[in-house]
Order: structure tokens, then sequence, then C-alpha cells
């Protein structure tokens, strides 16, 4: 859940080094404006957790899978930047074309020139936001985030763990916090990246002086 606090971890095995940090990270959480749809599914329709390969090509997760993959690249990549530069700069261009491309499918499958954004607290466990109707704890949503600002298409199951009235005069009467269920590791870690990039993006707004 996303309101739940690091207290948790010390309940935890101790761990070192990388996992320890990924463990944090996953609790760094942001309020930014994304783009989200939701639906009420039952619990058997969320999907088995499997690998990217076996997964259906599906055009609004499409910008997200060829992030992770170019993730996977980025060593490969600067040993070719180091002996060929010439290569890399044909690579970066072929980089970009391949990321308009995927651009293009997801502004096309969620009709993104018409889509509001809508302020959440977003980290790599789950979110919270606000809603019309009240929803049920334990209840499961299939989640379809797209991230600013690089228009990152992410599909996403949750389960929600509150419910609350808002405060007299909110946009909306509601709101809900989910928790992620059986969201796959090389998600989590492209959720993970997001946040901390946001999250440092946000302080150095903070930092720069007001004209």
């Amino acid at each position: 859940m996303i309101d739940r606090q690091t207290d948790d971890e010390e309940d935890t095995d101790p761990v070192s080094g990388r996992d320890a940090e990924k463990e944090r990270r996953r609790y760094f959480r942001i309020e930014e404006e994304i783009i989200l749809f939701f639906r009420e599914i039952l619990p058997d329709e969320i999907p088995d957790n499997r690998s990217l390969q076996d997964l259906p090509l599906d055009p609004f997760s499409l910008s997200s899978n060829l992030d992770l993959l170019t993730q996977e690249s980025r060593k490969l990549f600067r040993k070719i930047e180091r002996d060929s530069p010439e290569i890399s700069d044909f690579l970066k261009v072929l980089e970009r074309k391949i990321d308009l491309i995927g651009r293009a499918f997801l502004s096309y499958e969620a009709n993104l020139p018409e889509q509001p954004t809508q302020r959440v607290s977003l980290s790599a466990s789950g979110l919270s936001f606000d809603v019309e109707k009240p929803y049920v704890p334990g209840k499961v949503l299939e989640l379809k985030m797209v991230l600013q600002p690089n228009l990152i298409g992410l599909i996403a199951y949750g389960r929600v763990v509150y419910c609350n009235k808002n405060v007299a005069g909110s946009e909306l009467p509601y709101q809900i916090a989910v928790d992620f269920v059986g969201l796959c590791d090389r998600d989590r870690e492209l959720l993970i990246r997001h946040v901390v990039r946001r999250q440092l993006q946000q302080l150095r707004t903070k930092k720069q002086p007001s004209e």
C-alpha cells in the first residue's frame, strides 16, 4: 500500500547492498499528474506473471516494454559508445525513432490528446487517487497508467486497501488506495526508476530560485 511506512521492514530479515537499496526505493512516493484508466475486475482475471517474451503484444504497454529493453542494453551501449562513437550516434538515432513509434502507438491506443491527467500519489508498491464512487476494500482493479513526461504506458493490477470520504469541497467525493498485486519485477523496476527520477526532478525544481 502506498501509505505503508518503512517501519514494516524492521520485521523482515536484514538485506544488504543493492537489495537493501532496491527495497528502500519501493517506498519512495511522489505526488504527480498521470493519465489513468481503471476498471473493476475479478481476481481470476489477473494474468499470470510471465516473461516478457510470453506476454501478448499490447499497444498500450509497448512503450514500457521498449523502455525496459533500452535499460537492458545500456551496458552494451556504453561499451559501443567508448569504442565506436559513430556507431553509437547512429544507434541513438534509431533509439529515438523507435521511441517515437512506441509513443505513436500509445497515443493512438489511448487517445491521449483527449485524456485529462489525474493527480495521484504513486510508489512502486501502489497508488492512491480520487474517485467518483466508493470501492469496497479487497476489490481488484485493472490500472492503465501513462507516466509523464515520457508517455510510458503501464498496465498493472491492484487491490483496494481503503476507501475514504474526501473533505467537503473536493472535486471527487472519495479517495482510494490500491496495493499492486502480481506486479512483475521488470514493471516494478520501471516504476522505481520513474519515481526516483521524478523525485529528483521535483527536488531540483524546488531548489531553483523563483524569478
